[in-house]
């Protein structure tokens, strides 16, 4: 009996282990199919995302890594961020030293050409009230810019404040010495330089009549002989958000009044919701850039408040103004404005800016223009309508 009973225990137990090998065996067998479906599924997401661009498949493999994914996705291969806008451009173009042009904006100068192209533009007073532009270009092309005039002393620390080129045609005697004092390096068409650098325009009437260009400007370059890149050491006077800043400040600003002085000119800007850009207006109409016929616009707006006066005794009128210290101004993107601080500690140091909390402000991507407006008239500027 007890024999009897040892065999089916036996049978048991190996019907028991048979039983079980058979379900684990099973179970790996359902996990390895559940793993195929799951990379089925997964490419087919990849592949129906991919549908409209592309009709072929790719294999994503498992050790793929996501930072390959994203290059893809940002296709910026051989370029470089532009510290004059945040934006992305050539390597050549953002490793060249920049270049800023001494502009002519009075009535009879209009349109100028090729400052569309500007990356910053910077306006301030000269003798008589009228104002002049100081446009820094860096990822440029333009066959014809102008027209240029010559330099005002204190425009150089618009130049030392991005490691700039200055070019200009002639110059007041204040200028003049500067250049040399504060071993300035600039380009001047009044010069054994006008043949390379500058042309005739026979269309306009003298000092209103003399241009530049791209390929002429890095000719003029190559003669002198300056540095053509950036300083590793720079610091870059801006700095950019990587995502879109909208201001908190309860302050609208969506139409900037800058009334320099009794001339006619009376520039203003008026803001645009569809695009958020602010478009230039002076001698009551668009600020048109003559070579592509489109007004001019900017992202960002920086009112620098200054101490301006005229040069007593000076029989030009030429005036000077305080750079190189502290004050206060605006910073104005996408429908607002905020108070901000700004300091400029030497020459040869960048300007920089901040908000009320004393933390160093960050702008939004794209071009700017820098008003750099008498302080004693601060009270005339508007920023609505």
């Amino acid at each position: 009996m007890n024999k009897v009973l040892n065999k089916v225990m036996i049978k048991a137990i190996i019907l028991v282990m048979i039983l079980t090998m058979s379900t684990v065996t099973g179970c790996k067998k359902k996990v390895s199919d559940t793993s195929v479906n799951e990379d089925n599924q997964a490419e087919t997401n990849i592949t129906d995302s991919e549908e409209q661009e592309n009709n072929d498949t790719t294999d994503i493999e498992d050790n793929e890594e996501p930072q390959e994914v994203e290059e893809v996705v940002n296709n910026h291969e051989g370029e470089v961020i532009n510290t004059l806008t945040g934006q992305w451009i050539s390597e050549e173009a953002a490793n060249r030293r920049p270049i800023g042009i001494m502009i002519n904006n009075l009535k009879a100068a209009m349109p100028q050409s090729g400052i569309a192209q500007a990356d910053i533009v910077y306006e301030t007073l000269v003798e008589g009230g009228i104002t002049r532009l100081y446009a820094i270009f860096r990822d440029f092309d333009a066959e014809k810019i102008g027209p240029v005039r010559s330099a005002r002393h204190y425009y150089l620390d618009f130049a030392f404040d991005h490691d700039a080129i200055y070019v200009h045609y002639g110059k007041s005697t204040y200028a003049k010495d500067k250049f040399k004092e504060w071993n300035s390096p600039h380009m001047d068409g009044l010069s054994g330089l006008d043949a390379v650098m500058c042309y005739q325009d026979p269309t306009r009437v003298r000092p209103h009549s003399t241009y530049t260009s791209y390929d002429k400007l890095l000719k003029a370059w190559k003669q002198v002989g300056y540095r053509e890149t950036n300083k590793e050491d720079f610091e870059a006077k801006f700095k950019f958000s990587e995502e879109e800043i909208n201001l908190t400040s309860d302050m609208e600003a969506t139409y900037i009044d800058l009334p320099y002085s009794h001339y006619e000119q009376k520039p203003w800007f008026e803001y645009n919701e569809e695009d958020n850009l602010y478009y230039r207006f002076q001698f009551g109409g668009k600020h048109i850039d003559r070579e592509t016929d489109e007004q001019l616009k900017y992202k960002n707006i920086i009112i620098q408040f200054a101490n301006i006066w005229t040069i007593k005794g000076d029989k030009y009128g030429c005036m000077n103004m305080t750079l190189v210290t502290s004050g206060e101004g605006y910073y104005i993107t996408n429908g607002k404005a905020q108070k901000i601080t700004w300091k400029k500690p030497s020459h040869y140091k960048p300007t920089l800016y901040y908000n009320e909390n004393g933390e160093e402000i960050k702008l939004n991507k794209g071009k700017t223009w820098v008003s750099v407006f008498p302080k004693n008239r601060k009270s005339k500027i508007t920023f609505t309508k």
